[in-house]
């Protein structure tokens, strides 16, 4: 069917030399708006009573002003009639971004278009509910953009099943095999995420999206160089994709390959600069209107004000023109000028106004110089450290990298308040929280740096990231004086018999010692307890822990039942029986290196008791699981 009718659009298109007719009535408002007069398109349709609110949907979505083509696209369904092969808009029905969608669908996409762009998710979700279950059961892309929007509103379970409802009815559908990927990653479920993107690239490798998402989750796994390969190829297929060249180079960083991480990041800044005037605009009846203007900007420096109307560009009329072409006469080289010639609200006439052209560097930019300053101060350049991280902060300073990397830098500098005031700024990150806790520790105020150092969840504090290590192993430094008041106290305790206190002291010395320290204070706590078994009982305050992580076990949530059993393990670290409980649960999950840890923990602290046979089993076992897996 398909087939035959693009046959026979393509029969007019011989024929008439157009692919579609479009009604008498409608005819002036649809050249108005082919002749980029949209103010009077709308006037023209607005004052007609029958079919006009298809057309004003169709205008409204085109433009941007979702709001308003939401309210028509409403009323195009509401008075919705199906419509002759030959009439005007079945073309779209036909070919609506690469998608086959027949006649009712296309304004169903419009309207669940509209609210998706005014953040309603929910009711661009009960639009394409309705449209899949009453009206056409078997589009399979409308159950992909129910997939899409359920994802949006991070309904991942409803965005799995509505794309594998896809899948069944077009087991090819790349689309939806990309969206179950995500929804997929999206709850940590990660061997499902990857089964489902490797059979979107399987069916389209030429797609760069999937390779992306790849990327982003097996970082999230931590198999660095694998998320590399993908993003590599995300690169390769998307060459001026500044995500994937900050995302590809933040894995360099994290891998302690700083040269390579900046050259991907100095793709990106040449992509993300240019020479022009400064502004943002839109076509708005023909003409490019001007919506925004760069502080300390080209335009600016010329007076050049939101809400003017550029009518000629170096006396060439403007009218009609497409972004594209405003874009290409506004560029030029950087001291090269340009007459703009604008309306202006409340001017009696038009105004020229001569700019000159600059250098000019997006806003959007600020993570990239970010990311480069922490690669600099990683090598050890610090001065360029600090030259970039002012030129990210500079940029934007709400920017989360831009105020990290200037505060790091500040630390190194010993400007410890001004510091601490830029890196609270910065939500959930641990990287922040050490640079925050180092600057206090330098302060001499350790009750403060111990505290947000607490605060940084464990599961952030990723082994394989070679810079956050570095900066962890940099803070527990400065805690060594505490270490050494705990692991003092602890003697006395133990001295005169007060074995819980003794173990408490110990606990709270384990919290804060480095690498170095931590096995032999491992050592003493477990001598203890060897000697004293009954001491290895788990205390009330981590008993409640370690049984709610039981009760999840039970419910078959083991990702919270091991962030329970963490939380005990951190108040009773010389409890035995945890380490080896969160190996068996960390193993469930696959995370087979945690596993095998907690588990040699577990043997050194009872390398005696009666299932060490089976706990040295299963690290034989985790560790063979380790060689099979192959993420990518």
């Amino acid at each position: 069917m398909r087939k035959s009718v693009l046959a026979c659009l393509l029969l007019i298109v011989i024929l008439s030399g157009c692919a579609v007719s479009v009604p008498n009535g409608y005819r002036p408002g649809w050249n108005y708006y082919n002749q980029g007069q949209t103010e009077k398109a709308v006037q023209y349709f607005q004052s007609r009573d029958t079919g006009c609110t298809q057309c004003l949907c169709k205008i409204y979505s085109d433009i941007g002003q979702y709001e308003k083509a939401a309210k028509s696209c409403e009323d195009a369904l509401r008075t919705w009639q199906p419509v002759q092969r030959t009439a005007y808009g079945d073309i779209n029905a036909l070919l609506e971004d690469g998608l086959y969608f027949e006649g009712k669908a296309v304004w169903v996409v419009r309207l669940s278009d509209a609210y998706e762009h005014t953040g309603q998710f929910g009711r661009a979700i009960e639009v394409m509910k309705q449209w899949v279950t009453a009206d056409n059961p078997n589009d399979e892309n409308g159950f992909v953009r129910l997939s899409k929007l359920y994802i949006k509103n991070k309904q991942y379970d409803e965005a799995i099943t509505a794309a594998k409802r896809a899948i069944e009815l077009k087991s090819d559908n790349v689309a939806a095999y990309h969206h179950l990927g995500i929804a997929y990653g999206e709850k940590k479920q990660y061997d499902e995420a990857m089964k489902a993107l490797k059979k979107a690239i399987e069916i389209n490798p030429k797609m760069s999206e999937p390779y992306g998402w790849l990327g982003r989750f097996l970082m999230e796994k931590n198999a660095y160089n694998e998320a590399i390969e993908a993003y590599k190829k995300a690169v390769e297929l998307q060459p001026a994709d500044i995500d994937y060249l900050i995302s590809l180079a933040n894995i360099y960083r994290v891998m302690g390959r700083y040269d390579d991480a900046i050259a991907s990041v100095n793709k990106a800044i040449t992509l993300q600069t240019f020479t022009g005037i400064g502004i943002n605009s839109s076509i708005e009846g023909g003409y490019t209107v001007v919506k925004g203007v760069m502080e300390a900007g080209p335009a600016k420096k010329a007076d050049i004000l939101a809400g003017d109307k550029i009518i000629k560009i170096d006396g060439k009329s403007t009218k009609g023109w497409t972004d594209e072409k405003v874009t290409q006469n506004l560029r030029g080289a950087a001291g090269t000028q340009v007459v703009l010639t604008i309306e202006r609200k409340g001017a009696e006439k038009t105004i020229d106004k001569t700019v000159t052209r600059e250098t000019i560097i997006a806003k959007e930019a600020a993570l990239s110089f970010g990311l480069r300053s922490l690669a600099y101060r990683h090598k050890g350049s610090l001065e360029a450290a600090l030259t970039d991280a002012e030129k990210a902060y500079s940029l934007d300073s709400a920017n989360d990298v831009a105020q990290l990397s200037l505060g790091a830098a500040y630390l190194d500098r010993g400007k410890y308040d001004e510091s601490i005031k830029l890196l609270a700024q910065v939500k959930d990150s641990p990287r922040a929280r050490l640079y925050e806790a180092t600057a206090y520790a330098k302060q001499g105020k350790m009750k403060e740096a111990v505290n947000i150092y607490f605060s940084i969840p464990e599961e952030e504090m990723s082994p394989k990231n070679i810079p956050l290590m570095n900066d962890r192993m940099a803070l527990l430094q400065t805690f060594k004086p505490i270490v050494k008041e705990h692991r003092d106290k602890a003697r006395t305790f133990e001295s005169k018999g007060q074995y819980k206190e003794a173990l408490s002291e110990l606990s709270e010395a384990l919290k804060i010692a480095d690498d170095t320290e931590l096995q032999d204070i491992q050592e003493t706590l477990f001598s203890m307890i060897r000697r004293n078994p009954l001491l290895s009982e788990v205390p009330e305050d981590a008993r409640k822990y370690a049984l709610r992580s039981e009760v999840l076990v039970k419910e078959g949530n083991f990702e919270q039942a091991v962030t329970e059993i963490k939380k005990a393990i951190q108040i009773a670290p010389y409890a035995t029986q945890l380490y080896y409980n969160s190996a068996l649960w960390n193993a469930e999950l696959k995370k087979y290196p945690e596993a095998i840890r907690n588990m040699k923990i577990y043997l050194k602290a009872a390398p005696d008791a009666p299932d060490a046979r089976d706990a040295k089993d299963g690290i034989i076992k985790w560790e063979f699981m380790m060689e099979k897996e192959k993420t990518f």
